[in-house]
């Protein structure tokens, strides 16, 4: 759509060639030309429901708009377009606005959208103040980061200690946050109890998915007893010397493992929100699974979102659920597994004539995984191979340890006469959101919300890929948890 629009402009605005500059358009770019649409409006982000829900819906009109009066352009004048444009702008925005309590001041500020000079002319749509700033904490390949900048964050910091994981970040964030990577790597930190608080920017949100290692229901679930449980302090320790230079975060986007809940009979999760009410924060946790924000994953993770009351008083954070199939947020829990869109593992497949053999399990490894699952089942454990047809509507959670056999989620290959296959390091990564070219999709016109993030690129071998694609956040999830803490927090 945000192509589309540009290249009529561009079209109709040949004098200034400056433009062609701006035809590739990330998504972080698209979210801000609704900011700046808005902003040209004289509406700009007083009202943060209008700028989600009603912003994009005045970018829908202008378009339709460009389409429908493209030819009078030609016609008769940029003028007379501008005019045309302009009632019936106006009269489209009576409908949208028809309901809000500012419904006066908005239409008048509507009635001439395009100013009196040639906006398209004097208009930079990548020179637009940043909307918010963050840090990405324990930052992994970035999935926080993805995310953030997608609704208009820009990250001032990162911190991980992974070598290889550091490779895939810088790799993939530089071009868009070459900050970080300046300086010696000032501001791309590795082991974070080294990070000097004073030396971190100030931001506005501290993004952070502190080792799930400790809390997994496949690890020893030592939680705090381990080095890496204290990790969640040094997140503390940030915020509060930043809150005593009265530079305090304004939210506070935490993930974990779904076995945070429970763990020590819940004096884990205690202990954690104990130390944000202390920081002065409130907060609000949910438990969320990927496969109801458009990915073919059933991962459930723990997310807490925490705000200074300070800065943000009177507020409360409502955890969106998933997403419809027309792309809306379901808020409603109970409605969730019912209206979410529907996946099918088959949506993130490469090509099948482009299928490495080698993905295809041996014999050996076969019989040994089928023979580990019915001692298994005898002996009344649950862990097993799990095997999948193309057309299931999701998988199994995808771990660290994918690398070695691929165990937990296996494709059926049984209609070729084949042993069953693993998912390829590409599909791996889009099992999480990532948006990877690869040798090119089976399915490329699915709805997957894979589609919608920042092309993502493979550095590293198959192994630590596996590994890092199975240690992430499931970005589709977090782009929309970002969504609404932008919505409900930040421009509130």
């Amino acid at each position: 759509m945000i192509n589309c629009l540009f290249k009529h402009i561009i079209k109709y605005t040949k004098n200034n060639p400056s433009l062609l500059n701006f035809i590739n358009i990330n998504s972080r770019q698209q979210l801000k030309i609704i900011h700046n649409h808005l902003l040209l409006a004289n509406h700009g982000f007083g009202h943060p429901h209008d700028f989600w829900e009603i912003g994009e819906k005045l970018l829908n009109v202008w378009l339709e708009t460009l389409n429908e009066f493209q030819d009078n352009i030609v016609k008769n004048g940029l003028s007379d377009y501008k005019q045309k444009l302009s009632e019936f702008y106006k009269k489209e925005s009576e409908i949208i606005f028809s309901n809000t309590k500012n419904y006066n001041k908005l239409l008048k500020d509507l009635s001439y959208p395009l100013g009196e000079k040639n906006i398209f002319v004097e208009c930079n749509y990548t020179n637009i103040i940043n909307s918010f700033t963050f840090i990405d904490l324990f930052a992994g390949i970035g999935g926080f980061h993805q995310a953030m900048h997608s609704v208009g964050g820009h990250c001032v910091f990162a911190s991980e200690i992974d070598k290889h994981a550091r490779l895939s970040y810088e790799a993939n964030y530089k071009k868009i946050a070459p900050n970080l990577f300046e300086n010696n790597y000032n501001l791309f930190n590795t082991d974070i109890n080294d990070a000097d608080p004073d030396l971190i920017p100030d931001f506005d949100i501290c993004c952070g998915g502190f080792p799930c290692q400790a809390f997994s229901i496949a690890g020893l679930k030592r939680g705090f007893e381990d080095t890496r449980g204290t990790l969640f302090f040094n997140i503390a320790n940030i915020v509060k010397h930043k809150k005593e230079q009265g530079h305090a975060p304004k939210v506070l986007f935490l993930e974990n493992v779904k076995g945070l809940k429970m763990h020590d009979k819940g004096n884990t999760l205690n202990v954690i929100l104990k130390t944000l009410e202390e920081l002065e924060y409130a907060y609000r946790y949910e438990i969320l699974n990927a496969k109801y924000f458009g990915i073919p994953q059933n991962r459930e993770r723990l997310f807490i979102v925490a705000w200074d009351i300070n800065q943000i008083s009177n507020a409360d954070f409502r955890f969106p659920y998933g997403i419809d199939k027309e792309g809306n947020t379901i808020f409603d829990k109970k409605d969730v597994a019912q209206k979410a869109k529907e996946t099918h593992i088959s949506d993130i497949f490469e090509p099948r004539e482009t299928m490495d053999s080698k993905f295809t399990i041996s014999d050996r490894m076969w019989i040994g995984h089928q023979e580990r699952k019915k001692r298994n089942k005898e002996n009344g454990k649950g862990f097993g191979y799990s095997l999948f047809r193309p057309e299931s509507t999701y998988s199994s959670t995808i771990s660290a340890r994918y690398w070695k056999d691929g165990s937990e989620i296996l494709i059926d290959q049984s209609e070729y006469g084949l042993n069953p296959r693993k998912l390829t390091p590409v599909e791996a990564g889009r099992l999480q959101g990532y948006n990877i070219e690869g040798k090119g999709w089976e399915n490329p016109n699915t709805g997957l919300t894979t589609h919608e993030q920042i092309p993502y690129k493979i550095v590293v071998s198959q192994k630590e890929a596996y590994q890092q694609f199975g240690n992430s956040v499931a970005v589709p999830v977090i782009k929309r948890i970002s969504q609404e803490i932008v919505k409900q927090l930040i421009y509130r």
